[in-house]
């Protein structure tokens, strides 16, 4: 395979907040496979890899997303979410990353398609959805180069930094160029992503 765009969902069934959340249904399927199905509708990706921590409690996410063979499986470490990535990328000869997470089931493809457009027609090493204003909560999506993520995996030690994959890259401007994806208005008060009970309950009503 050539240098791809890869597109890279982190899931698993050990969350904190609201454990086997990927699984609860959303009108007659599983979240992970709803929000499966918007990320390979993403425009300018080459692939689509779900990245799932290995053991055993974690494999009824990959039957789960069993229905979109499309999809790439790649298992990893379940705490450093960093590493995770890192190898997940190099397994799928990656030269461009996206990164989504499986609790945004309403991860809105043309939106994703922007940001990737954004990136792709830049010079930066970094490009996301505006952190503070614009987009929902559960539009979030970064793009970066994995040379950046690279440099991330090599250097990062703080937990924070292993953990959530980019605070190495986003905290460090002088070293990583970066730009943001800013909407108005701004919605950004909006919160469609599922971490609480409350946060499932409207999304299921969305559905």
């Amino acid at each position: 395979m050539s240098a791809a765009t890869i597109a890279i969902v982190q899931a698993r069934m050990t969350s904190s907040r609201l454990p086997g959340k990927v699984l609860l249904p959303l009108a007659g399927a599983p979240l992970i496979q709803r929000m499966l199905e918007r990320v390979v509708r993403i425009n300018g990706l080459d692939g689509v890899c779900l990245a799932v921590p290995t053991g055993t409690e974690h494999d009824e996410i990959i039957d789960a997303a069993a229905v979109l063979p499309e999809v790439r499986i790649f298992r990893g470490d379940e705490h450093d979410v960093l590493s995770r990535t890192f190898h997940a990328a190099r397994e799928n000869d990656a030269n461009i990353v996206m990164r989504v997470t499986s609790d945004c089931p309403l991860i809105d493809p043309d939106v994703s398609s922007a940001v990737l457009a954004a990136f792709k027609a830049s010079t930066v090493d970094y490009a996301r959805t505006a952190f503070t204003h614009g987009y929902p909560h559960g539009f979030d999506t970064e793009v970066f180069k994995v040379t950046a993520l690279a440099t991330a995996y090599k250097n990062a030690t703080d937990l924070d930094e292993r953990e959530h994959v980019t605070p190495y890259i986003w905290r460090r401007p002088e070293t990583f160029s970066s730009l943001e994806i800013d909407h108005q208005p701004d919605y950004r008060h909006w919160r469609i992503t599922v971490d609480t009970q409350e946060d499932y309950a409207l999304v299921e009503r969305i559905y």
